[in-house]
């Protein structure tokens, strides 16, 4: 563990981590104790004095690190290991016994935020019994607004989609990277699910903003066709009273509309409840009736790192409302952080009477990044005696947690539902930058028996709104692998397809084949802000008419590969160091709220069979 540009201070901090990783306990305490150690100090990778205690095997120094100097050992690196996931690797028997006995509960037991990976934002949840139904946004990605379901509120799966059918999403064809469907919400009465999200179009369009509503007697659809209520808000949840009327509320601020009893219908003019505690860009409001009181939770901040969660209640669901004591009840207040721009919370409550709270966050590199998108994190929430909700104890968000219930593997593999009722492309989580074309897509088997994709491009590339030829996943990991095959198709000299690396129409990678006059190439290329870089452009001729491609990834660099079908050797066609551009904070250009994404494109009026897709 080292750092650059030390000022003396710092010197003496690595000399105290030199001490801890040799599992010296006198010397870590005279340095602690009497020296001018920094104990705040991490190095760039986020180590801590406590991750060199751990690494010594040294349980008592591991103890007095945590209960005398107050380290954590549930604090994330910039990987997302905490120091209690260092010993259980290392096999540390005595050190984890410890924290065990010291946190309350086994290692076994514990999860790690976030509980959605890769670009689930926005999220809104619901409980049916011991059943969990959790959305997030979408943008221009269809199938619009995921389904998720979970029994023990860590492992989810996809059942469904709130908007399945392309000619209900035409309202996508010319929207821009980043508007699309807003923070949905899900919510349950009377044997009934019921969606609400907000359709942001462009700028230029008017109305810019309408609040879709649909609705389905089964979680995972099929849902109603939408209907679309004129009001000028973002951010839509659907509150039902125990009286039997039924409320829609928006920002700015929270506003609050009645609706007709179906919700497809605007009953009364809103009227505003509250702007939040601090006034700043207050969003996402959900309404819940405990004990009498209405709390009404906000986001507030905006979407940066200024994002938090605060909370006011009433008597009366008109108000006026208190805001709490406490507020904010949920921000990130360590600016190194892995875990950021924490906010945008909605509360459940489980069946013996415990409540968690879920809420978007960014996992950040270089302190700045958020390559895989806003996703979903969760933690536990509780009640003041004077009837206030804290999150997390007030700690802020959490890295790794205890479980709701004691892990039980078999029942979540039990729990594991097919997201029956569509095509293939739908079921592995494929994602289009809007609808495709009915019959653009096909579903195909290979002859090995795997499954395989069949793409009919449009003639438009990917940096065109227009364009209808790509099929895309999630990233949801800073390090992996991805590789597919796909057959060389007969290309005319402007087609081309393959791999993309892909952010929206303004910031994408291509690894791919082309054509120039009898020969075949693969290439590979950047297109940011309006411009393929030239200068990047790596090409090779390729025989054979099967080939595979392989992108390789670490934080923010990008190594790509490829193959013939009948060699086993890779051949690497070129690195790039910094893919930033690929996040939301990398380009200024447009709505950013998405995240990075892998998959195939066509580019081209072509059919193009894509196989084998595999992910590391």
């Amino acid at each position: 563990m080292a750092m650059t540009g030390k000022t003396q201070e710092e010197l003496l901090t690595e000399e105290l981590w030199s001490a801890a990783e040799q599992g010296d306990l006198q010397e870590v305490r005279k340095r602690s104790e009497y020296g001018a150690a920094d104990m705040t100090l991490f190095d760039e990778n986020h180590h801590n004095t406590l991750w060199c205690g751990v690494k010594s095997g040294n349980a008592d120094l591991v103890k007095y690190l945590v209960e005398r100097i107050g380290l954590n050992p549930l604090e994330a690196d910039c990987e997302g290991k905490t120091p209690w996931d260092l010993a259980a690797e290392l096999r540390f028997t005595e050190i984890n016994q410890y924290l065990e006995s010291h946190l309350g509960y086994s290692y076994e037991d514990t999860y790690h935020n976030p509980i959605r990976r890769g670009f689930f934002p926005d999220p809104s949840i619901v409980r049916v019994n011991d059943d969990y139904y959790m959305v997030n946004s979408t943008f221009v990605y269809f199938p619009c607004i995921p389904i998720s379901h979970s029994k023990d509120l860590i492992h989810w799966n996809v059942i469904g989609y709130a908007i399945t059918e392309p000619e209900w999403a035409v309202e996508l064809e010319h929207l821009h990277g980043g508007m699309g469907y807003w923070a949905p919400d899900i919510s349950y009465c009377d044997g009934r699910f019921y969606i609400t999200a907000t359709l942001r179009r462009n700028d230029d369009m008017r109305p810019k903003r309408l609040q879709m509503v649909t609705s389905s007697e089964k979680p995972e659809g099929p849902y109603e066709k939408p209907v679309f209520l004129n009001d000028d808000g973002i951010d839509p949840s659907i509150f039902h009273d125990d009286n039997g009327r039924k409320y829609m509320l928006l920002n700015k601020g929270a506003r609050i509309i009645e609706l007709t009893s179906d919700c497809k219908a605007i009953k009364e003019p809103g009227k505003l409840l509250w702007y939040g505690d601090n006034k700043r860009k207050p969003e996402g409001p959900h309404l819940l009736k405990k004990d009498e009181y209405y709390y009404l939770f906000l986001a507030e901040g905006g979407t940066g790192k200024g994002h938090c969660i605060t909370v006011a209640r009433a008597d009366h669901i008109d108000g006026p409302y208190e805001p709490s004591p406490y507020n904010p009840i949920l921000h990130q207040w360590k600016k190194d952080a892995l875990i950021q721009c924490c906010g945008h919370g909605k509360p459940v409550q489980l069946p013996d009477g415990r409540w968690y709270i879920v809420y978007l966050c960014l996992r950040v590199l270089n302190g700045e990044y958020g390559i895989l998108g806003r996703e979903t994190a969760m933690d536990p929430l509780t009640w003041t005696p004077d009837g206030w909700p804290i999150i997390n104890g007030g700690r802020g968000p959490s890295d790794q947690q205890k479980m709701p219930w004691k892990y039980d593997k078999k029942a979540v593999s039990r729990d594991v539902r097919p997201c029956g009722g569509y095509p293939f492309w739908k079921k592995q989580l494929w994602m289009s930058p809007r609808p495709f074309a009915e019959g653009k897509v096909y579903e195909a088997v290979a002859e090995n028996g795997e499954n395989s994709l069949e793409i009919q491009g449009n003639g438009y590339d990917l940096n065109q709104v227009a364009c209808r030829g790509a099929l895309l996943k999630r990233q949801d990991k800073f390090q992996g692998t991805t590789q597919c095959c796909f057959v060389i198709p007969e290309l005319d000299e402007e087609e081309d397809t393959g791999m993309t690396c892909y952010y929206d129409e303004n910031s994408y990678i291509k690894i791919g084949v082309k054509r120039e006059k009898e020969e075949y190439r693969i290439f590979l290329s950047e297109y940011v802000d309006d411009e393929y870089r030239s200068n990047v452009l790596t090409e090779q001729v390729i025989p054979g008419e099967i080939i595979w491609i392989k992108v390789e990834y670490r934080k923010l660099q990008r190594s790509f590969f490829w193959r013939n079908a009948e060699d086993s050797q890779w051949h690497e066609i070129g690195k790039l160091q910094d893919t930033c551009y690929l996040s939301s904070e990398g380009l200024k250009k447009g709505k950013r709220f998405t995240g990075a994404v892998l998959g195939v494109y066509v580019h081209g009026n072509i059919k193009v069979k894509f196989f084998n897709w595999e992910e590391k």
